[in-house]
C-alpha cells in the first residue's frame, strides 16, 4: 500500500500545509516537517536494527523524522504510564499482553480504522487482531507471530551426555527430573533450568484451568497455581535451578545477562522469535521444544500469538504520520528484510515470503517449529484489558515463594486475591 501510493502522496501533498494539528482526515498527507517518538524494548542488537529501519523510512519520507527511544523492559510500562499521565507519551508505542486493550479502554490509543489511508490492517487475519480489538475497533497491529517454547541448549546437553526429551509426550514431572539430572552432571554454577514464572504461567494454566475465560473473568484455580509453585520449590530444593537470590537477580535482564544466554542453564522458557538472540549470546546450539505437559492434561497450553503490537498514541498531533510509520514497520518488504524474525515471524504473508531466504538457521528453526505445530496449538489467548498487572503480581509472588515467605498454596491464594483486586481496580 505504501509503495503504491507514496508517489501520489508526495505530489499531491506539496501544496498542503497541515500546521501542528495533523489529526486523521481525508486528503493527501501533509509534507510539513514533523518529528515522531517511537518506544520499544529489547536488546542492543534490536535497537541497532530498528535504527536502520528508521533511517530507511526517513529516506523514503524525508519530511518525517522518527526519534527512536529504546527502553528497559523492567520499567517500560511504569514509565509509559507516567508519560501518559503527563500527556507526554510517545507517538508510536510497542505494547504486548493486555496493555493494548487496557490503554484502548482508557481512551489513550488511536483507532487505527480511522487511519486506513496510511495503515493497511486488512493484510492481517482477524484472529491475530483479537488482542488489539476493543469494542470492534482495532488499536494495534502485530509486529509478528510467535509461540512460547522450551529452549534447550543442545550443546550443553551433548557435553553432559544427556538426551533431549521427547517433547510430544513429556510431562512436567519428566521436565523436573531432567533438570535435576543435568544439574547433577553439570559443573558448579550451571543449572538444569532457569525459570521466569511470568513467562510460562499462562501456558501452564491453560493446560488445566486457564487464567481467564473468553469474557475476561479470572478462572484459574488455586490447585493449578499451587502445583506450578510446588514444581519450582522442588527444583530449588534440588539445586536444579539457580538459588533464590540469583534467580531474582536475572529475572528481568536481557538475553546476554541471563544464565541461559551465558550457557549456564540448559533449559529456559522463551518465545520462538528469541531463539537467534539466545544462540548468539551463548554461542551454543539452541533447539526449540514443545513445553512440558502439552499431552499430559488433554489440551495444549501453547498458542500462536502476536509477539508485540505497534500502537499509535491517541493524543499524538501526528497520528497519520505515525500510522504511516507503523505501516512501514509491518508491511514494507525492505523493512522486513532488516527486522527479519526479531519481533516474531511477520504476519503479512508477502513480507514473510520476502524474508524467508534471509532467515538465520535459528530463525528458520523457529519457522519450522511453528509450521510443525501449527495444528497442535491451542486457541489464541486474548488477555483481558484489566490484566495489565499480571507480570508484576506474578513476579512479586514468585519472589516470595523463592525466599520461603509464602508456601506454594499460600502463593496461589495470594495471586488470585491480588488479581481479583486488580480486576476490580481496572475494570
Amino acid at each position: 500500500m505504501v509503495a503504491a501510493t507514496a508517489a501520489a502522496v508526495m505530489m499531491l501533498a506539496a501544496a498542503c500545509g497541515g500546521g501542528d494539528d495533523e489529526t486523521p482526515g481525508a486528503g493527501p498527507l501533509p509534507t510539513d516537517s514533523v518529528e515522531l517518538t517511537f518506544w520499544w524494548w529489547g536488546s542492543a542488537e534490536r535497537a541497532a536494527t530498528t535504527q536502520q529501519v528508521i533511517d530507511l523510512f526517513e529516506k523514503k519520507y524525508p519530511f518525517i523524522h522518527v526519534k527512536g527511544e529504546p527502553q528497559d523492559f523492567a520499567n517500560y510500562f511504569a514509565n509509559l504510564s507516567t508519560k501518559f499521565a503527563a500527556s507526554d507519551a510517545p507517538d508510536v508505542i510497542t505494547m504486548g499482553g493486555a496493555y493494548v486493550l487496557g490503554y484502548a479502554a482508557d481512551g489513550n490509543l488511536a483507532d487505527l480504522g480511522t487511519l486506513g489511508g496510511e495503515l493497511d490492517t486488512k493484510v492481517f487475519p482477524t484472529s491475530i487482531l483479537q488482542a488489539s480489538t476493543y469494542e470492534n475497533k482495532i488499536y494495534g497491529v502485530p509486529t509478528g507471530g510467535n509461540a512460547i517454547a522450551l529452549m534447550a541448549n543442545k550443546s550443553l546437553f551433548d557435553k553432559l551426555g544427556v538426551a533431549l526429551p521427547n517433547d510430544d509426550t513429556w510431562t512436567w514431572e519428566q521436565f523436573t527430573a531432567l533438570a535435576k539430572e543435568i544439574s547433577t552432571k553439570a559443573p558448579s554454577g550451571t543449572y538444569g533450568a532457569e525459570l521466569r514464572s511470568y513467562d510460562y504461567i499462562g501456558a501452564y494454566a491453560a493446560q488445566q484451568t486457564p487464567l481467564y475465560d473468553d469474557k475476561g473473568n479470572l478462572t484459574v484455580t488455586e490447585a493449578t497455581l499451587t502445583t506450578m509453585w510446588e514444581l519450582e520449590k522442588d527444583l530449588l530444593a534440588a539445586r536444579a535451578m539457580p538459588p533464590a537470590d540469583l534467580t531474582q537477580q536475572v529475572m528481568t535482564v536481557e538475553a546476554p545477562q541471563t544464565l541461559f544466554g551465558q550457557g549456564r542453564s540448559a533449559m529456559f522458557f522463551g518465545y520462538t522469535n528469541q531463539v537467534g538472540t539466545y544462540a548468539a549470546a551463548s554461542g551454543n546450539d539452541i533447539v526449540l521444544l514443545r513445553i512440558p505437559g502439552e499431552s499430559q492434561y488433554g489440551k495444549p497450553g501453547t498458542s500462536l500469538l502476536p509477539s508485540q503490537y505497534y500502537t499509535v498514541n491517541g493524543g499524538s498531533k501526528y497520528q497519520r504520520q505515525a500510522a504511516l510509520f507503523v505501516d512501514f514497520l509491518v508491511n514494507d518488504e525492505e523493512a522486513g528484510k532488516l527486522i527479519l524474525a526479531d519481533r516474531g515471524l511477520p504476519s503479512n504473508p508477502k513480507v514473510r515470503a520476502a524474508i524467508a531466504p534471509l532467515l538465520s538457521p535459528e530463525d528458520q528453526r523457529a519457522a519450522t517449529f511453528i509450521d510443525k505445530n501449527n495444528d497442535r496449538f491451542g486457541p489464541s489467548f486474548v488477555p483481558p484489558s484489566w490484566a495489565t498487572d499480571v507480570n508484576r503480581i506474578t513476579q512479586t509472588i514468585d519472589s516470595q515463594v523463592l525466599f520461603g515467605q509464602l508456601t506454594p498454596a499460600q502463593a496461589a491464594a495470594e495471586w488470585i486475591k491480588q488479581m481479583t483486586s486488580s480486576k476490580a481496580a481496572n475494570s
